[in-house]
């Protein structure tokens, strides 16, 4: 098996994650920031006690709307940090989508990173989807996307995420244009 091809694209979304700013979102630079800086501050919280280790969270930002994913191993970590996010600078609204289990295994997150870098790669493929930014995240093999795109696109974009092999679920989280 050639590996050349598979590392190449590996190599091209560890370098899309490095960019700051994606310059064909159609956020503002401003709201863009604000979304990563959101981010960060929840990957900071989770990190920090009483979180460490009795979270895995991991939070996207769409224009001050977060949403979290992952696993609390007791629901009051997990309503402590919605609460802590929702207090945060920015933030407008937040969807608590974390589950209540034991945190996963290397293999289990494993799989999930998998199941994200195949849907990113079928996303970036399809022409249909060519001037939409949309941000994938993936735990217990539930497909999260998130972005501002048409209907058309996130319907497009869900079929896509659908049909990789291995996903259990999809969730769509988008923001449509109004007309």
């Amino acid at each position: 098996m050639n590996w050349r091809p598979l590392i190449v694209l590996l190599l091209a979304f560890g370098l899309q994650a490095c960019a700051a700013l994606d310059p064909a979102d159609t956020r503002s630079t401003k709201q863009q920031w604000y979304d990563q800086e959101i981010e960060m501050e929840v990957g900071g919280l989770a990190n920090k006690p009483p979180y460490r280790q009795h979270t895995r969270v991991n939070a996207i930002a769409v224009e001050g709307k977060v949403l979290l994913v992952g696993q609390a191993t007791e629901p009051t970590y997990s309503n402590q940090l919605e609460q802590q996010v929702r207090e945060l600078k920015n933030v407008n609204t937040v969807y608590n989508q974390i589950q209540i289990r034991p945190l996963p295994q290397l293999g289990e997150v494993s799989k999930d990173s998998w199941l994200t870098t195949k849907v990113k790669a079928q996303l970036i493929g399809s022409k249909q989807l060519r001037d939409a930014t949309i941000k994938v995240i993936t735990e217990g093999q539930e497909v999260f996307l998130l972005g501002y795109v048409s209907r058309e696109q996130g319907n497009v974009a869900a079929d896509i995420a659908r049909n990789v092999s291995g996903v259990k679920k999809v969730v769509k989280v988008f923001e449509y244009p109004e007309k």
